[in-house]
């Protein structure tokens, strides 16, 4: 996992929690850009056949493309706890101030898979989500200001504190 300098906490809160999976501690990367040099925080576990059951969960081969396709399975509302929905949010989601909701960038699974989380997080919490057109032929799943009161008290005790600001807390 790669992350922008930005998220330096997080990156190292993820590297306690994975350290006993993992060789090295977070590595800082240096990263020329045009004017400027960035840093990015990056973990690698080693591989252990242990993870294979969560790769076969999210990822599915297809012959005909050649290759292992990212998925929201089917069965996500078996999976799906305050912890996890935490995780999406942090790793994935986004407040958008202007509207006073929360985004969860699901650009690279189809509508039909958006449709099932978005049921799933309604399911076990009750919070409604919508699934909008973003571009092109992707989705993305919005949590609206009516819901918002809600979902932070599900997820925020789960987030670092760092990334409280993708649920719009300061």
């Amino acid at each position: 996992m790669s992350f922008g300098q930005k998220y330096k906490n997080f990156a190292e809160s993820l590297g306690i929690l994975f350290k006993d999976y993992m060789n090295n501690p977070v590595k800082i990367i240096e990263i020329k850009g045009k004017n400027k040099v960035y840093q990015n925080f990056r973990l690698k576990t080693i591989s252990l056949p242990l993870f294979n059951q969560y790769h076969d969960m999210f990822y599915k081969y297809y012959s005909n493309l050649d290759k292992y396709v990212k998925i929201v399975p089917e069965n996500i509302l078996e999976f799906l706890d305050p912890i996890v929905l935490s995780y999406l949010i942090m790793t994935d989601g986004n407040f958008d101030e202007s509207r006073n909701r929360v985004r969860i960038y699901t650009n690279s699974y189809k509508k039909e898979e958006v449709q099932i989380l978005a049921n799933a997080i309604n399911t076990k919490f009750g919070i409604y989500v919508g699934v909008l057109h973003d571009r092109k032929n992707q989705w993305i799943l919005t949590i609206g200001a009516k819901q918002l009161d809600l979902l932070r008290n599900i997820v925020s005790t789960h987030f670092h504190s760092s990334m409280l600001y993708r649920i719009g807390i300061n």
